[in-house]
């Protein structure tokens, strides 16, 4: 166990046990917390109450879990300090509602998930002293339902709170997880982070959904190179607008980062083929918007999040 001596054990529910939400859960483990994981598929919660979760790959890590649940409003008895959310977007809201019914004054929430200003979704039901944001710079599939192969981890993870009434939370939680070895930090400019890391998913996850190819074999193809060039491209004119600092080259690091991501397929992907809504809004659909603020055209954006949301409904 890894927290301070005399310090009460920090209280967590992770929902959403995808890889982002099994990793965490894991890791909080490890450095001494007590975690209650949440998902509404039972065989999932089933399986890792009886085996605990997996990392493998690029992390490895093997834990046990004390109690888990099948709905959010489970928590409730927990008496939780923390509830991170690590649901695909989509669900982001409805969620966030029933937190707010069943969270005590105390607990405080942290989305962890890709997309810009899902923070702002909680903050609106739970108010901002409550709200914290982590940017996941690891990503994997889930071989099993309580295993996540982990295929990179790009350190550090970024933690903010949206107030400084929240960031006693946040250098906990930060503390924590770089015991453990998953590298975080705080972060003073979260808006820049978190602008990269959509940046990166929006210029490939949605090429990959749209076309059904690995992350590779876009970066691969001279036309899905070119495309996924035209959205960064286009999206680094509306960040800059937005008076968004990313970091120096940010354009040629993009490309080359996403060259070297392999033969994955992203979440994106994955939930188009299961016939499930996807994060687009809240990745090119955010950005097309902020173009829109701003009088800036972004009509890539703007077709890839049409095309995906056409493709959505003929999945259903």
């Amino acid at each position: 166990m890894t927290e301070k001596a005399g310090e009460a054990r920090l209280r967590v529910g992770v929902i959403g046990m995808g890889p982002i939400g099994s990793a965490l859960t894991a890791h909080l483990i490890d450095a001494g917390a007590f975690v209650v994981p949440c998902d509404i598929d039972r065989e999932k919660i089933d399986l890792i109450k009886k085996e605990g979760i997996r990392l493998e790959n690029t992390i490895q890590k093997k834990v046990s879990v004390e109690k888990a649940c099948y709905s959010v409003q489970e928590l409730k008895e927990y008496d939780l300090d923390l509830v991170a959310v690590s649901v695909k977007t989509p669900s982001l809201k409805k969620v966030a509602s029933i937190i707010s019914e069943i969270a005590s004054e105390k607990t405080y929430v942290m989305c962890a998930q890709n997309g810009l200003d899902n923070e702002q979704e909680v903050a609106k039901v739970l108010g901002d002293d409550r709200t914290l944001r982590m940017a996941v710079n690891f990503a994997g599939g889930m071989s099993s339902p309580n295993t996540v192969n982990v295929m990179f981890f790009n350190p550090p993870n970024y933690v903010s709170a949206l107030t400084n009434k929240g960031e006693a939370m946040a250098n906990r939680i930060v503390s924590m997880l770089n015991s453990v070895d998953l590298k975080t930090e705080i972060s003073a400019d979260f808006r820049d982070h978190a602008w990269e890391k959509a940046i990166l998913n929006s210029a490939l996850s949605p090429v990959c959904a749209i076309t059904k190819l690995t992350m590779k074999d876009v970066m691969d193809s001279p036309d899905g190179l070119a495309l996924v060039k035209a959205i960064i491209d286009e999206s680094l004119q509306v960040a800059e607008a937005e008076g968004i600092n990313l970091k120096k080259d940010f354009r040629e690091f993009s490309i080359n980062y996403l060259k070297g991501a392999g033969y994955h397929r992203p979440s994106m992907l994955v939930d188009l083929d299961n016939g499930l809504l996807t994060e687009i809004d809240y990745l090119n659909g955010r950005i097309a918007e902020y173009g829109r603020k701003h009088n800036l055209p972004s009509p890539v954006n703007q077709t890839i999040t049409g095309l995906v949301h056409m493709m959505e409904q003929s999945s259903k």
